[in-house]
């Protein structure tokens, strides 16, 4: 079966690997580089790897898997009646067509906006890199789990790093854990500006509605786009994200979506982790094996220099303490949702015992 894949990001290498030496498998990636970590950007800003390191997989990998790789390569539209994959290149046939293409930084919209840099690809990491290790400090916009990893990791080298974000909560999460991760975070240097809005940027800091906040290097982490274009090209049926059913499918023939891009009941993945599993689970599809990926439960696990966290389940609203480095979710009795800080072995732990519905006297 001819298996074309947009994307060679988490989810598009991983269904590659998954489906190689059954399906004969063509990746078109826009990059010129072979897939490497994105979550390992900011450490590798940080000095705390060197970039080699973030290339899992070298070019001798997809040859010996029979992975046929387009590097440099943009998909541009899906000729749905002929099934092929229109490129800046030439054009793919395909059996099965999986679009995996992932996600953009949201970009800022205020006046000033060109002193403002976002952070997803390697050549973004390279540049606030080079610009770090200039100028020494960093003023972050956004406190979600980008812009808290990146502010973790080069307070972590010994950068001054200052971070605005625009509610008091951070992650979504109740008052007791924002305040857990601001302390840490604030151990290991890092300055909040909570409940400031970003107004206008120059070429020396930020103007928030809290006053002026000072850093030249300036780094945009207010979430991400999905990138659909190719669909909405294609007449392929989008909201958010491309939308997708329970296995995947869009309303194309033959033609699927996950990860970052792909939207199910308004639901859009926005991990690496998910993306893999989503990939995992549509190869036993393909494969005619049936399986079912769980929407509604999300489970991801963050470093913020030296400080792991775990978000497994439904963690919205008041928690309560299990023990110290524990915060548990409830509806009625039954356990939902966990916070697990600085315990990555019991936050797997955990995530098993909810996906079985344990009740709180259980844990």
């Amino acid at each position: 079966m001819r298996t074309v894949i947009i994307g060679n990001g988490p989810g598009g290498v991983e269904l590659a690997n998954q489906l190689s030496g059954e399906h004969e498998v063509t990746i078109i990636e826009r990059e010129n580089v072979p897939h490497y970590s994105k979550p390992m950007l900011s450490r590798y800003i940080a000095g705390f790897v060197e970039k080699e390191k973030l290339f899992p997989y070298s070019l001798d990998w997809y040859e010996n898997k029979g992975i046929v790789l387009n590097l440099g390569i943009k998909a541009k539209v899906i000729d749905r009646a002929r099934k092929r994959l229109i490129t800046s290149d030439d054009e793919i046939p395909y059996d099965v067509l999986i679009i995996a293409t992932g996600a953009r930084p949201r970009e800022p919209t205020f006046e000033g906006k060109e002193f403002v840099q976002t952070l997803r690809t390697l050549q973004d990491a390279e540049r606030i890199k080079e610009q770090i290790e200039k100028y020494g400090d960093a003023l972050i916009l956004g406190g979600g789990f980008i812009g808290l990893e990146l502010a973790g990791n080069l307070a972590k080298a010994g950068h001054r790093v200052r971070l605005v974000h625009r509610g008091s909560n951070l992650l979504g999460l109740d008052e007791e854990l924002t305040r857990v991760i601001i302390e840490k975070l604030e151990c290991d240097g890092v300055e909040f500006y909570l409940n400031a809005n970003a107004l206008k940027a120059d070429e020396n800091g930020v103007f928030t509605d809290r006053g002026y906040v000072e850093g030249e290097v300036k780094v945009c982490a207010l979430g991400v786009i999905p990138n659909n274009e190719i669909a909405v090209k294609s007449g392929i049926h989008t909201g958010r994200g491309i939308l997708i059913d329970d296995h995947f499918r869009t309303s194309a023939e033959n033609v699927y979506a996950i990860g970052d891009c792909a939207e199910y009941n308004g639901i859009i993945g926005g991990t690496a982790k998910a993306a893999m599993e989503h990939a995992r689970v549509l190869a036993n599809n393909l494969r005619g094996k049936e399986d079912r990926y769980d929407f509604e439960f999300c489970s991801t696990v963050f470093k913020f220099g030296d400080f792991p966290i775990a978000l497994i389940g439904k963690t919205k609203g008041k928690g309560e303490w299990l023990d110290e480095k524990t915060r548990v979710f409830l509806e009625g009795e039954k356990v939902v949702g966990v916070v697990v800080i600085g315990d990555v072995r019991k936050a797997m732990m955990l995530e098993r015992k909810i996906k079985a519905e344990v009740r709180i006297n259980e844990l």
